[in-house]
């Protein structure tokens, strides 16, 4: 029986197969050196570390997808990781890809025809044609509905980047609503859009990470393409309309430093980023605090990506009735 790495407890015993996510030669400071490695399955990642490596050992395991461990958890930093005794790799052959894979609790299906109904809700012509020769496309749907919406910081599981844009977008749809000198039809559509470049970004067949095309041009770049080619379709499709949409795709980051080659310059893209923001860190946050591994007290581990540890609580608010001063 496969050991999930959400169960795993400070001093406990492993001997399993994990997905290789990261696998990395270092040196100590006396220059010996250890394996500094990322394990992961279908319910979470960890860290692991393997001392007293060797170059030999370490390129045994450079082409690996999956491996066989054995070693002991142990809390380091309070964060829980691995110490791995023995490692060797597995042939990917030998697994069930599915266990280590991890994939969204929502009926994807589901998912996919409310946010075709939010599509359909668009009234502009030329924008609801575009976005129909994306969501009626065969090969486009089935990725889509099958990628995760990053490699590990949010929504990061099959089915993870249909998740997050139909968030994002049902978000939008109410701030459009409570904010009516915003474009509707463009805001909607930039929302739909704006991640669908992370289908070629990311590669997801055995294991999360970026392709070639992912990280040497980006998913923003790579969504504007496809909307271009998409468009350059599409009978008096107006430049400056395109223009709009692309700006919401390329901003949308918000920030220089977060990948973003433009700022955002319009209403719709300043809502749109913080639409897309708030639901990225509200789901990591919350994910981080469900699968938190250590589970004594009412804080969680410390978490490397928020760079703080989360309150969790005493379980609910009823538990505590000290009075408000």
């Amino acid at each position: 029986m496969h050991t999930d790495i959400r169960s795993l407890a400070p001093n406990q015993k492993v001997d399993d197969v994990y997905l290789l996510r990261e696998c990395q030669l270092r040196t100590t400071k006396t220059g010996k050196y250890y394996l500094h490695v990322e394990l992961g399955d279908k319910t979470g990642q960890i860290g692991a570390r393997m001392w007293n490596a060797t170059e030999a050992l370490f390129k045994a395991l450079d082409k690996a997808e999956f491996v066989r461990v054995a070693g002991r958890a142990e809390v380091y930093q309070d964060s829980l990781q691995l110490i791995i005794n023995t490692v060797r790799a597995v042939n990917a052959d030998e697994v069930t890809i599915e266990d280590f894979l991890p994939a969204t609790t929502q009926d994807v299906d589901e998912m996919y025809a409310k946010l075709r109904e939010l599509a359909d809700s668009v009234g502009n012509a030329h924008l609801s044609q575009l976005l129909d020769s994306f969501l009626e496309d065969e090969d486009f749907s089935a990725r889509f509905k099958k990628a995760p919406a990053a490699v590990s910081y949010h929504q990061p599981f099959l089915g993870g980047l249909l998740e997050h844009t139909l968030a994002v977008t049902e978000m939008a749809d109410y701030v459009a609503e409570r904010y009516p000198l915003l474009d509707r039809d463009l805001l909607i559509t930039g929302t739909i859009l704006h991640d669908i470049g992370k289908i070629e970004e990311l590669s997801y067949v055995r294991a999360f990470d970026y392709t070639d095309r992912g990280r040497l041009i980006g998913h923003l770049i790579i969504a504007v393409e496809m909307i271009q080619d998409r468009v350059r379709q599409i009978e008096g499709f107006p430049q400056h309309l395109f223009d709009l949409l692309s700006h919401l795709v390329l901003s949308h980051h918000g920030e220089y430093e977060w990948g973003s080659p433009k700022l955002p310059m319009t209403a719709e893209a300043i809502a749109l980023h913080h639409l897309d923001n708030l639901d990225a860190k509200v789901e990591a946050s919350t994910r981080a605090i469900e699968t938190d591994r250590l589970g004594e007290g009412n804080w969680t581990e410390y978490s490397r990506m928020f760079q703080r540890k989360f309150y969790r609580g005493p379980g609910s608010v009823q538990e505590d009735e000290t009075p408000a001063d």
